[in-house]
């Protein structure tokens, strides 16, 4: 069976009227805080997602978005960034496209559920991997506040995974950071970072958006499936 898009599956697929998922926030979690771009003076781009899912693609267009907005940084958290040649290997893929290590950061996941939502308060705004989009990352960053730009994708090359981003997005009125293209991928990042008061405004009303969404309805959810 055709999914709509591309992607073929041989189970009979079942349309949800909302979203295929839900998602409960952490009780861990902690107040959402100002944008650290208030705080440091520049922008701060980041991703937590599995380092599985960074693929050269990924690293051109975080690229060139980094050489877009001077000074921005970029934040890494994932588990094989312990492992000593994946770090040299991530800060050599953005050096080759002219990017300075000082302005990447990669860290290793932390233990308590508090600390790493605690983390996206060193983020201003979030990028999205493609074509395996992130999913409980998207959440989490949403529910601090932080907000996150896909790349979605149609035609025969489009698949579940990397349109996860525009499900979730939409399902929180958050279309305008959907891109569906690779150079508008950037022009809305490179706009965001350039808009402190509008990545101010949705770092204060994110959270509540998030939880006045069906993503965040269980009861909901459950009827509807």
């Amino acid at each position: 069976q055709r999914s709509g898009c591309g992607q073929p599956f041989t189970e009979e697929l079942v349309r949800m009227p909302d979203s295929f998922l839900c998602y409960t926030p952490p009780l861990e979690a902690g107040p959402v805080s100002v944008p650290p771009c208030e705080l440091l003076g520049y922008v701060t781009f980041g991703s937590f997602n599995n380092v599985a899912k960074i693929n050269a693609r990924v690293v051109s267009l975080w690229a060139r978005i980094l050489s877009a907005v001077p000074n921005s940084r970029f934040i890494f958290k994932s588990r094989a960034f312990s492992v000593k040649e994946v770090r040299e290997a991530c800060a050599a893929s953005f050096a080759a496209f002219g990017v300075d290590r000082s302005r990447i950061e990669m860290n290793m996941v932390v233990a308590q559920t508090k600390d790493h939502l605690e983390a996206y308060s060193r983020m201003d705004i979030s990028l999205d991997t493609f074509p395996y989009a992130g999913t409980t990352t998207t959440c989490e960053a949403l529910y601090m506040g932080v907000p996150v730009v896909t790349l979605g994708a149609k035609g025969p090359e489009a698949t579940h995974a990397q349109n996860v981003g525009i499900s979730i997005l939409t399902q929180v009125g958050l279309e305008e950071l959907i891109a569906h293209s690779e150079e508008e991928y950037i022009r809305i990042a490179v706009a965001l970072a350039a808009d402190r008061e509008r990545t101010a405004g949705l770092r204060r009303s994110l959270r509540g958006q998030l939880l006045a969404s069906p993503l965040c309805q269980g009861p909901r959810f459950t009827r509807n499936l």
